[in-house]
């Protein structure tokens, strides 16, 4: 890493790299212009040296984790289909648009050429580049709360929210998918909430994140979690408060097309047919057309739900389009939504623990498929082994992870529970560890195992 005094920074100018502290936690992202606030921030932390890292740096620090030894995990099998809910929806076809969509290839050709795809395809190319982080980024603001800071009460109120939200998601996406309208201000409500709570404990989303259905209707919750991770990666990525709210409004509603595909599609177990793979691909086109349903709705928000599942090596979908001709925002959903789809259950199996979900995003940003920047920065925000993650240590103990150590990726801050006897430590006993200190403590093995919901939810 190369130091550079603060003094150094230029106010005003535009930063051509990422600034790091000694830790190795990201301060000013690239492409951000530096300001006086940004200044203040940094002397209020007493941080007079900022660092750069090298692109080698970078590869040799993500080439250390996938050849790392610890528990090795068989390659997934990268499946885009989602299981929805139980009910079929067909109000959201009755649009004159969309009543006379075909199913399989020729429906989706037809929506290829519909107008509203059509005008969002000129939309993004005569767009000017609005993607890229502007203005004082949010994460500046964040605070962090200490595990003993979150009382019985502060618990019960995160969980609440949380299933209020769902509710609330739950509310909206049905109300487009009927093809009723719904007001813009339902969707900012839901977003601001964990902006909030963000900016209270910023650990505490990915925590919220990891909770799972308790009923069938998986896309709401999907939605709400993608919704969450997709704060955390852009905040990481020193996007301001209003680009992170337009990005979690469109992950939010990013997949609403899906619930007007047929149920018989849309939940099936085995392997698609090649005429249901088109049906499959026609959901971010249809989301299109529901979203004219919502007021005032940022046109971030549709470029979102167009192109969260097209790949940045063209191999993805509706338009195969490859990285140059993908809004940035969209890259940020679509890390989390794979992310969240790999660590989630399904109908026919359980999720994957967090650090098969993490190391699958890192295969896929080796391959071309997914964004590295953006990949990196939820690593940097939540660590190879993400907060709530429960791991093993070569001390014989069990520990959760409560957060993660800027880019050094497999070395959390972890909170040591169970000792080496397998016996749970009273509180006044467990103890904290920053593993990129305490060099001789390491993580040998995530577990799935001794994960309860007060654990999971990092209390």
């Amino acid at each position: 890493m190369n130091p550079i005094s603060l003094s150094d920074l230029q106010i005003g100018r535009l930063s051509e790299k990422e600034y790091y502290s000694v830790e190795g936690e990201m301060l000013i992202a690239k492409g951000v212009t530096f300001s006086q606030q940004h200044f203040d921030a940094l002397q209020r932390r007493n941080i007079d040296i900022v660092y750069t890292m090298d692109d080698d740096e970078v590869d040799s620090e993500l080439n250390k984790i996938l050849n790392a030894d610890f528990k090795s995990f068989s390659d997934l099998e990268i499946d885009d289909t989602l299981e929805r809910n139980e009910a079929d929806f067909c109000g959201g076809l009755n649009n004159q648009e969309l009543s006379g969509i075909q199913s399989g290839k020729d429906g989706l050709e037809q929506l290829l050429a519909s107008k509203k795809v059509l005008d969002i395809d000129a939309s993004l190319q005569q767009q000017s580049r609005s993607d890229v982080p502007v203005g004082i980024a949010l994460k500046s603001r964040a605070a962090e709360k200490k595990t003993s800071e979150r009382t019985d009460e502060y618990r019960f109120k995160m969980i609440s929210s949380y299933e209020e939200s769902v509710d609330r998601v739950k509310f909206v996406l049905t109300k487009l998918a009927q093809g009723e309208s719904v007001s813009n201000e339902n969707i900012r409500f839901v977003v601001n909430r964990f902006i909030d709570i963000y900016l209270n404990d910023k650990n505490m989303l990915l925590n919220l994140a990891a909770i799972k259905p308790k009923d069938t209707d998986y896309i709401f919750n999907h939605s709400l979690n993608v919704c969450i991770l997709s704060i955390n990666i852009a905040a990481a990525a020193g996007y301001s408060e209003q680009q992170v709210l337009e990005i979690g409004m469109g992950a939010l509603l990013h997949d609403v097309g899906m619930l007007l595909i047929p149920k018989k599609v849309r939940m099936k177990k085995g392997r698609l047919e090649e005429a249901e793979w088109f049906d499959i691909q026609k959901h971010p086109m249809l989301g299109l057309h529901l979203l004219e349903k919502i007021d005032r709705l940022p046109s971030a928000v549709l470029f979102i739900a167009y192109q969260t599942h097209e790949r940045e090596n063209g191999k993805g979908y509706p338009k195969q389009r490859s990285s140059r001709l993908i809004h940035n925002f969209a890259k940020v959903v679509a890390v989390a939504d794979i992310y969240e789809a790999f660590s989630s259950p399904r109908i026919y199996r359980e999720g994957n623990i967090p650090y098969k979900a993490m190391e699958t995003l890192i295969k896929m940003a080796k391959q071309g498929l997914l964004c590295g920047d953006y990949v990196k920065a939820l690593l940097e925000y939540s660590s190879l082994f993400p907060v709530g993650s429960i791991v093993e240590l070569n001390n014989g103990c069990f520990a959760r992870v409560i957060n993660a150590n800027g880019s050094s990726f497999a070395k959390p801050v972890v909170y040591v529970y169970v000792d080496a006897a397998g016996n749970r430590l009273p509180k006044d006993q467990a103890f904290e560890v920053d593993l990129s200190k305490n060099t001789s403590i390491q993580i040998v093995k995530a577990h799935t195992s001794m994960i309860r919901d007060d654990v999971m939810l990092g209390f």
